[in-house]
Formats: C-alpha cells, structure tokens, sequence
C-alpha cells in the first residue's frame, strides 16, 4: 500500500465486504472510485424484493446482504453493493457505489465506496468519494465532484499536487474523521484520518491527521483528546479500540 495512504486509512481496504488487495498494485483512492464497476463483472444481483424499494439493475447487479436493512420510498442503482448489517434510511438514491458493513447511509450517494463502521445518517450529497472507516458525517455533509469549468481535478497527495486524470472526483475522507452538520467539501478535498471539521465556508482542500478545522484555523488536536472520542464511537458500536490501533495511529500522530 502505498505510504501515503496511511495517513487516510490504517486498516485493510475493504470491498464487498472482504479485504482487498486493489491498494497494494500502485492504485491510489482515485483509481478505486473509477473502478467500482469492475468490481461487480462477475456478480449477480441479490433475488430480493423490497417494499416500496426501487432497484435498478439496468447498468449493473445490485446486491442487498440478507441482514441490510432498507428503509421505504429509496432508489437503489446497480452496480451496488450494501453489505452486512448495514442500514440504508428512507428517501435515499444510492448508484455505483460500494458500502461495507456496518455503515449507515441516507441520502443522494453516487460512486462511493464506505469502509465499515462510517455513517453518513442525514441528507446530503455525497459523489466520487472514499468514507473510511468509523467517519461521521454531521446532517447536509455534501461534497463537489465536479468542476463548474470541468477540468481534471487535482488533489494535494503526499505534499505533491496530483492530477485524478478524471473531472469527476469528490473528497478523501480518513478513517475517524467527523464533520459538523451544512459540512461543504470542495472538489478533491482530502482529509486525513482523526480529523474533525466544523466549518460553514468551504474548509481548505487538504487537512492534515489530527486536526480540528475551527474558524477558519487549523489545530492540532491532543492525541488522548483523539483517543477519547474515538473509543467512544466504537463503544456504541461494541468495539474497542486496540492497544495495537492506537500504536499505530500514535506514531503517525507523532509525524505532525
């Protein structure tokens, strides 16, 4: 996996619910959110009947695990893939996207892949974008994806500003990252991991881990005040968090 990527997310990628080696073949975030259509070349779709669910296999499978919940009135557009115990809240248009266990999603999300264990529970749109793992995102979280002089988005990646080589490309958002409710991401935004945002002006295209984005400010944030928050998510969802995990976020925490 390419270093870099620690700073985004710590633990195995994740699709279709089971670890995955796309990272490791010198692919980067932007390659896997143009690729979620190859992911679904061999599948089928789930032969399941919702009520007053729409489910739009035209332009690919859409695969529901028999212990996701999906809630009434929503559009579901394959290819799609909502994984164990995950919950998809009433009203919701979800296409081309991949969500992993345990997530919680609501509203218009298009070209996603979530990690286990992120919630994005409210309105809000949400397109070509990676959600790692134990995210929250605030109600009206919505992020750009496309340039309104559709150029190729650029990302700052490892102090470098990268061309995605696609106009279409939305936000980067770390594992254990929390944004406040109206949160606007800017096209190729990318926040590394622990960071937490509150902003109701466009927060700056790149956050480095650890940070709390305040008043226009960037912060360090204190890494037991991290630690404290952080277990406390996972306690709700019956998880702890590791002395290994928090090793490893400690010596990434100690590069900033």
């Amino acid at each position: 996996m390419n270093e870099y990527l620690k700073n985004i997310i710590t633990s195995d990628l994740i699709l279709l619910d089971k670890a995955s080696s796309f990272l490791d073949k010198d692919k980067n975030l932007w390659d896997l959110i143009a690729s979620i259509p190859d992911f679904f070349i061999d599948c089928k779709s789930s032969e399941i009947s919702i009520d007053n669910v729409i489910i739009d296999e035209s332009r690919g499978p859409v695969i529901i695990d028999d212990t996701a919940t999906v809630e009434p009135f929503t559009v579901l557009n394959g290819p799609l893939f909502i994984g164990n115990n995950t919950l998809v809240k009433s009203h919701s248009t979800i296409s081309n996207t991949i969500i992993n266990h345990d997530c919680k999603v609501s509203g218009e999300v298009h070209s996603c892949v979530f990690q286990p264990y992120s919630n994005k529970s409210h309105e809000g749109f949400l397109g070509h974008s990676f959600i790692g793992s134990w995210a929250n995102l605030g109600a009206g979280t919505t992020t750009s994806n496309l340039k309104n002089n559709y150029s190729s988005i650029k990302v700052k990646w490892s102090g470098k500003l990268v061309d995605t080589g696609s106009i279409f490309f939305g936000s980067i958002i770390g594992e254990h990252v929390k944004t406040a409710i109206g949160t606007n991401l800017n096209t190729g935004t990318v926040i590394e991991l622990g960071c937490n945002i509150v902003s109701q002006t466009f927060p700056p295209r790149h956050i480095p881990a650890f940070s709390l984005f305040y008043k226009n400010k960037v912060i360090k944030t204190k890494f037991e005040d991290f630690c404290d928050v952080a277990e406390k998510a996972m306690k709700r969802r019956k998880k702890e968090l590791s002395s290994s995990e928090k090793s490893i976020l400690n010596s990434i925490y100690k590069n900033y």
